[in-house]
């Protein structure tokens, strides 16, 4: 389970529908971009992903108080690339709403699966 901390209050990660609702309108390619963004640990996206995976705590914390956090943590040190790209891929990949699609597409393109696999280790 992955957690991410504001204003000293640790929250759990996931996504629900809502998130996944907001992720949807972020990019322009939709769910497909979604899953794009987490394989290239794509670094504008990550906060987006944060932030929407926050929305099934119902507390309503704003865009830009995650987007702050970040910045925080990879400034302090405390949230690198592989950080980001493991917290990406167990809310988002590894989640029911996207596992099955990523799944499929891995098999389609092993250079693609043998990339993720060595990004997982």
């Amino acid at each position: 389970m992955q957690t991410f901390e504001i204003d000293g209050k640790e929250y759990e990660l996931k996504v629900s529908y809502k998130g996944i609702e907001y992720l949807n309108g972020k990019f322009e390619g939709g769910q497909h971009e979604v899953i794009g963004r987490v394989l290239q640990s794509d670094l504008s996206a990550f906060p987006h992903i944060v932030h929407a995976s926050l929305l099934h705590a119902g507390e309503n914390i704003p865009f830009t108080k995650v987007k702050k956090r970040v910045e925080e943590l990879i400034n302090d040190g405390e949230l690198s690339l592989d950080d980001i790209f493991k917290i990406s891929d167990e809310v988002v990949l590894n989640s029911f709403f996207y596992k099955a699609t990523v799944e499929k597409m891995m098999k389609k393109e092993k250079r693609m699966k043998e990339a993720l696999e060595l990004l997982r280790d």
